[in-house]
């Protein structure tokens, strides 16, 4: 395992990418307060207030690099992170669906040096009624199971938006990243079990969200297609 126990209490940063997020932000960065002193904000230049709303609530933003698209604001947020003295890179989405304080698990998981990046699994958390169909469920147990079985272990919930991730790993796992959309989670999966990192999971609640999800019926065939590329490549690391 890559990670190191560092000899001070390891510094957090969290980081929530977002795009047109206005209606839960300010609430999530509040409540994230009471965890995480260090909130990031990427934003994907939003055409409405998240960015005004993320800043008065006391959030830093930033605006993402690379593109457009969830991936590329997962991406900015590590290069960021690699910039600063932090110890463990922390990630929720910004629709209000995750809650700030269930990564406090993930946290100590890192902080422990039990594994080198601790995944929240909303499967085996607690989710308020309605908060994920069961066509989301189904698909992303169904792709939890094929990525387990192409990579090793026992996961339920790749698609997860719940990460803490040591900084040794993000350097590592940086450099190999090039997606743009929502398939980053399957290729921050895929690429760290390539690179021999540890990874483990924990139980996370999840909540239904407030304003319109972005998650179409093109962008889940477009993650699936990104599975299935993923599990059927014989190289990842490029």
């Amino acid at each position: 395992m890559t990670a190191e126990t560092p000899s001070h209490e390891p510094r957090v940063t969290l980081i929530i990418p977002t795009l047109n997020e206005e209606e839960a932000i300010g609430s999530l960065v509040r409540e994230a307060y009471a965890l995480f002193p260090n909130i990031v904000i990427v934003d994907g230049h939003s055409s409405d207030r998240t960015r005004e709303i993320a800043e008065a609530a006391g959030a830093t933003v930033l605006l993402q690099e690379f593109g457009p698209g969830k991936g590329c604001g997962v991406r900015t947020g590590m290069k960021f992170f690699l910039s600063q003295d932090s110890d463990i890179l922390c990630m929720i989405d910004g629709d209000g669906t995750n809650i700030p304080r269930d990564l406090a698990g993930l946290v100590d998981i890192v902080k422990k040096n039990e594994a080198d990046i601790a995944m929240g699994s909303r499967t085996k958390g607690k989710q308020d009624p309605g908060s994920m169909g069961l066509i989301t469920l189904a698909s992303n147990r169904i792709v939890s199971w094929l990525l387990s079985m192409r990579f090793g272990g026992s996961f339920t919930d790749v698609q997860t938006g719940y990460w803490a991730v040591g900084r040794i790993a993000v350097e590592r796992l940086f450099p190999h990243l090039r997606s743009t959309g929502f398939e980053i989670e399957l290729e921050i999966f895929s690429k760290a079990r390539s690179l021999g990192l540890v990874m483990k999971e924990a139980p996370v609640g999840f909540r239904k969200r407030l304003g319109r999800t972005k998650f179409s019926f093109r962008l889940r065939m477009r993650s699936l297609y990104f599975a299935f590329r993923y599990i059927l490549s014989p190289q990842l690391l490029v």
